[in-house]
């Protein structure tokens, strides 16, 4: 979901939470090139495959093309994904803010983040979200309307405007504007605009010493203070309920978790709390989700849908469980990378220098790929599985065979039509060719 490495040139004091902090072993280099963070955000675009191939086959999830033979199986698998996939990529997002503000003064953040999140919203509204409805109404009895005037009706600029309010809904009667994935980059640009005050008081050497100290207080309590960070998405998941357009959550419940990552990017304190933590967290999560997939199971039964944000109770189970999964894989995540940062006792790094290891590699490219692999994928999806649920086969060959076509389909779009070419370079998001050092990624 662009950071460049220069220290303190730009960041501010970042420095008292490693001087005052962890141990040694708990303080990798603030200003270091964080490539776990590249594998992370990766992993979970292309995790959003696999999701959004399951939409096909669950029992109670609508979507632009459903299989006549929907399974369960696939619907407790979304109640699962759905609680941490697009909260953790928040994480991830924030994060990268911090980097990237050690990097750029504030207007210069704020014109990258128009750029790089902005231009590919629209030009995914144009180019990619109208041809999945269109699919979508294909299926429908007696459509025959071409795509350019269906293009035509679904661009309704005073839909799309009521659409983007803070509180206005994505969609509006039947042939309403709904930005399908897109809603993430438009959410993120949002916030990233938003928090941006907070975000440079919080380098600035006032805010720093204000981070240090909650560093400090999550260091000696971290399973309290973790727990109680849990509780702003519980509360918001509860007054204001899920939203099955942006990812079974709450829009304004996603601020937490990126405000969290740029946090978290700014003391290993906040890092070694997690690692701490991680095995009650799975607790409580493995806990939580058994309790969601029970009353969904109940729903199921009853023929109701899973869209259930009229029950705080439901939103509230949902935050706590979302937030434990985020502690868990960050977790159990800073735990294995923990480990890769120090080299063996009887190897001295002074005289050996370690090759590159390959996944560093793949997060260099995957790093460049994540924002057009994402833009892509859904749309990739839409158009093979309006094919493969037509096929006479079981289940068990139509979702892998869509996973796999779909996966090969968007990867082959961003090699051979995004990644190679200036102007769609700058329409989905990325650096020109002259302008991609991997320090500033």
């Amino acid at each position: 979901m662009n950071r460049k490495a220069i220290g303190d040139r730009e960041g501010g004091p970042v420095t008292p939470a490693i001087t005052r902090g962890s141990a040694a072993g708990d303080r990798p280099s603030l200003s270091a090139r964080r490539p776990e963070l590249d594998v992370t955000r990766a992993f979970v675009v292309a995790g959003l495959v696999v999701f959004h191939s399951a939409v096909v086959f669950a029992v109670g999830a609508s979507w632009f093309v459903k299989d006549p033979l929907p399974v369960v199986g696939f619907t407790v698998f979304l109640v699962w994904g759905s609680l941490w996939g697009m909260p953790l990529l928040f994480v991830v997002s924030g994060m990268g803010v911090r980097y990237a503000m050690r990097a750029r003064s504030v207007t210069g953040f704020a014109r990258e983040r128009l750029a790089r999140l902005g231009v590919p919203f629209v030009s995914g509204l144009v180019l990619l979200v109208p041809p999945m409805f269109y699919l979508m109404r294909l299926s429908q009895p007696g459509f025959t309307e071409s795509y350019w005037r269906f293009w035509l009706s679904f661009m309704n600029v005073p839909a799309i405007a009521g659409g983007l309010l803070p509180s206005g809904s994505w969609t509006s009667g039947g042939t309403a504007f709904d930005p399908a994935h897109l809603w993430f980059l438009y959410v993120l640009l949002v916030f990233s605009l938003a928090l941006l005050p907070l975000f440079h008081y919080l380098a600035d050497p006032r805010g720093a010493r204000r981070v240090d100290r909650l560093a400090g207080l999550t260091g000696r309590h971290p399973l309290t203070t973790l727990a109680a960070a849990g509780v702003p998405m519980m509360v918001t998941e509860a007054v204001f309920g899920p939203d099955v357009n942006t990812g079974g959550w709450e829009r304004l419940a996603y601020v937490f978790p990126f405000l969290y990552g740029f946090l978290i990017a700014g003391d290993p304190r906040f890092e070694s709390a997690l690692r701490r933590t991680r095995w009650t967290a799975l607790a409580i999560a493995l806990a939580a989700t058994a309790g969601l997939l029970v009353w969904a199971a109940g729903l199921t039964t009853a023929g109701a849908s899973l869209t259930v944000g009229a029950v705080p109770g439901w939103s509230a189970l949902q935050g706590m469980a979302g937030w434990a999964w985020i502690v868990t894989i960050l977790g159990f995540a800073g735990s294995l990378t923990a480990r890769r940062r120090h080299p063996p006792a009887d190897q001295d790094p002074r005289v050996v220098k370690p090759l590159e290891p390959r996944w560093q590699r793949v997060a260099r490219y995957g790093n460049e790929a994540v924002l057009p692999f994402y833009l892509l994928h859904e749309p990739a999806i839409v158009a093979i599985a309006w094919i493969i649920v037509r096929w006479q086969a079981p289940v068990l060959a139509k979702y892998p065979a869509l996973v796999v076509l779909s996966f090969t389909t968007t990867l082959a779009i961003y090699e051979l039509a995004i990644r190679r070419y200036k102007l769609t370079r700058f329409l989905f998001g990325m650096r020109p060719y002259s302008d991609r050092p991997y320090s500033d990624r």
